[in-house]
């Protein structure tokens, strides 16, 4: 087995339920701003919310839109969508479920186990490209904090996974070497082929048993329960 120093793990829904707690979030602003008003049902909100998220996060993740249009975009359409536009209604509703998502104190199944074993063995660092307002916060909340090194965010140097940027800004702050370095994370593109291109071992969290992939990753494994077997 290699020997490594330093583990950088990916965030949100590979230590943190976000999409879970994203959920919970949403449903109480829609509940509190009342938007029964105009959606049939709070999935059907999510039916329309959902798939365009994704989109502009693809799109934020490659630079091709900034964090503000992301956020403007993305709560807005649902409203557009249904004939309603409102731009301050949405941005009211991104701001208020934005503050709700880090409080909510919500793990994946096995996620404070696996750093409590890995933090006697290695050096942990997060790297994500989640928002710095809202990280370090889920952190402190869930109980994670005292695991990680630091927390290594894309917004510090305007760079997103998967650009080779980041993780050669993450080797230099954690100063560490890639030889001795793992990426952990649930996101193929983001966190496992860009750790792959810049030389550094990847573990895939593949919870969705997704197939046909572009490379095979160094380990791969279907739940955080897996990791420490390797490690």
């Amino acid at each position: 087995m290699k020997k490594y120093s330093t583990l950088f793990i990916d965030l949100d829904d590979t230590l943190f339920d976000f999409k879970g707690a994203s959920r919970e979030a949403f449903r109480e602003t829609y509940e509190l701003l009342e938007f029964g008003r105009f959606f049939e049902s709070f999935d059907q909100f999510l039916q329309i919310y959902e798939p365009k998220n994704r989109e502009l996060w693809l799109l934020y993740n490659a630079g091709k839109i900034t964090k503000a249009e992301l956020n403007r975009i993305r709560y807005s359409y649902p409203l557009e969508v249904v004939g309603h536009p409102d731009e301050a209604l949405g941005a009211r509703f991104g701001t208020e479920a934005l503050g709700r998502i880090p409080h909510k104190n919500m793990l994946l199944p096995g996620a404070l186990e696996m750093v409590d074993y890995l933090s006697e063995k290695y050096e942990l660092f997060i790297l994500s490209n989640g928002f710095m307002e809202l990280q370090s916060q889920k952190m402190a909340t869930t109980g994670l904090t005292k695991y990680f090194k630091r927390v290594i965010l894309s917004e510090e140097i305007g760079r997103n996974k998967p650009d080779p940027a980041l993780f050669e800004y993450a080797l230099e702050v954690a100063g560490a070497c890639r030889e001795s370095s793992l990426m952990i994370g649930d996101a193929f593109e983001t966190d496992i082929l860009g750790a792959a291109n810049v030389g550094i071992d990847q573990m895939f969290l593949n919870v969705k048993g997704e197939k046909n992939l572009s490379f095979t990753p160094t380990f791969e494994v279907s739940s955080l329960c897996e990791v420490c077997k390797y490690l």
